[in-house]
Parts: C-alpha cells; sequence; structure tokens
C-alpha cells in the first residue's frame, strides 16, 4: 500500500520546482493530484508524464476567481480534496526604497492572498475527508537580510495563518503544517542570483550544498502523508541547516 492511495491533492505552481517535485511524489505513491500555475506548458508536460494520476488547469493565484475555480476543478475531476499545497510563490528582492507598489502588492497577492483564498475555498472539503494543508513558505520568513523585507514579510504572514489555521482547523481533524526551504534550485533562485551567489550561499548552508526540488518536496510529502497525523502548526525547516 502507498502513502497516498486514495487521496487527492491540489498543488498550486505545480508546473515547475517545487511543485512539480510534490506533485510527482504523490502521485508515484498512489493519489490523485491536480496542479494549477500560470503557464500552461509546464502543466501539460508534467501531466503528460503520469495521465493516469495527475491532472491540470490553468490558474493565477493572484486572481480570487482563479482559485475558486480550481479548488472546484479539484474536486470534480478527483471527487473531493485531501491536500492542499500552497506553493505558487513570487520574489521581489532588493531595498524596499526600490520596490514598487505593483511589485509589493504582485507578492501580497500571490503570496499571502492567494494560499489564504485557496484555504478557504478548500476548507469544507478537507474537513470532509479530515485532510490536510502544507503551505511552502521560506527561510527569509525568521531570518533577516537586506533586500528581504517585503518578500520575507509575506512569508512570515503565512507562516502565522498557518498557526492560527492549525488551532482553528484542528477540532475538524484537519492538519495546517509549512515547509520552510532554504536556498533551492529552481527557475525562482536563477531569477535573482548568479552561480557565484549560489555558490557562497551554499558554502554558508551547514551541509555545504543547495537544496533540490525533491529534496523540499520530500519533507512536504511526509506532512501531508499519514506518518504526520500528530503534527500541526509547525514550521518544518528545509534548508540544509541555512537558517540556524
Amino acid at each position: 500500500m502507498e502513502r497516498f492511495d486514495d487521496r487527492a491533492a491540489l498543488v498550486t505552481g505545480g508546473g515547475t520546482g517545487i511543485g512539480r517535485a510534490v506533485a510527482a511524489g504523490i502521485a508515484d505513491e498512489g493519489g490523485s493530484v491536480v496542479v494549477v500555475g500560470r503557464r500552461l506548458e509546464p502543466l501539460r508536460e508534467l501531466a503528460e508524464t503520469r495521465p493516469d494520476r495527475i491532472r491540470f488547469t490553468q490558474a493565477d493565484v493572484a486572481q480570487s476567481g482563479d482559485v475558486q475555480r480550481a479548488v472546484a476543478f479539484t474536486v470534480e475531476q478527483l471527487g473531493g480534496l485531501d491536500i492542499l499545497v500552497n506553493n505558487a510563490g513570487l520574489s521581489h528582492m532588493g531595498p524596499l526604497s526600490d520596490l514598487s507598489d505593483e511589485a509589493m502588492r504582485a507578492m501580497l497577492d500571490i503570496n499571502v492572498m492567494g494560499p489564504l483564498v485557496a484555504m478557504r475555498e478548500a476548507i469544507p472539503h478537507l474537513v470532509a475527508r479530515r485532510g490536510c494543508i502544507v503551505n511552502v513558505t521560506s527561510v527569509t520568513a525568521r531570518g533577516a537580510a537586506p533586500g528581504m523585507a517585503a518578500y520575507g514579510g509575506t512569508k512570515a504572514a503565512l507562516e502565522q495563518i498557518t498557526r492560527a489555521l492549525a488551532v482553528e482547523l484542528g477540532p475538524a481533524g484537519v492538519r495546517v503544517n509549512v515547509v520552510a526551504p532554504g536556498l533551492t534550485i529552481t527557475d525562482m533562485a536563477h531569477e535573482f542570483m548568479d552561480e557565484a551567489a549560489i555558490e557562497q550561499t551554499a558554502q554558508r548552508t551547514p551541509l555545504r550544498r543547495a537544496g533540490t526540488p525533491e529534496d523540499v518536496a520530500e519533507a512536504v510529502l511526509f506532512l501531508a502523508s499519514g506518518n504526520a497525523t500528530w503534527i500541526t502548526g509547525q514550521v518544518v525547516q528545509s534548508s540544509g541547516g541555512l537558517a540556524l
């Protein structure tokens, strides 16, 4: 018997990086998954690798209507919802004095409002099946660094939302947890770090390497599985020790 047999999952930002690794992991262990994202082609490519397990729909988590439709699509296609993984994220890094209103609003919409709407819409379905939520944040939610005020602030907000919801939904049997990645080699990392910066950060990491999407996915899969039924309201650092 696989960890996710007969389980239905929705993964945002599921076409690439950590979300792709999470969706593939759930599918490979018996689950059925809907992946959503703004770019259609990566979603389609992933679904084609596991057509019996993965379905997709295009959605921008910054748009409330898109999120509502994604949850409804998942329930319609999979017959219910057991696992919600809020992985989609946006990063604009730099001194706060240099960030535009548009950049800050975009991060708030994707990193905070998107997960809030997804959780609100998913809650009735998760309660019906005593499901769980895993939110993906960042080590910047707790560690202070130049250029991270706005981005880290949105991730810190999501961690506090997670703790509050864990208390709110616990009596209904719904667990809510966080995985906070450190430096992970994804498209987002390459957008704001060159190879020299990646290597420098890797050398500051106790395990002396950058993480892979699969590294982070393993933590998400653990918290989403039946192996973590006594864990809620927690932040699991998947960072190689970078946040220590």
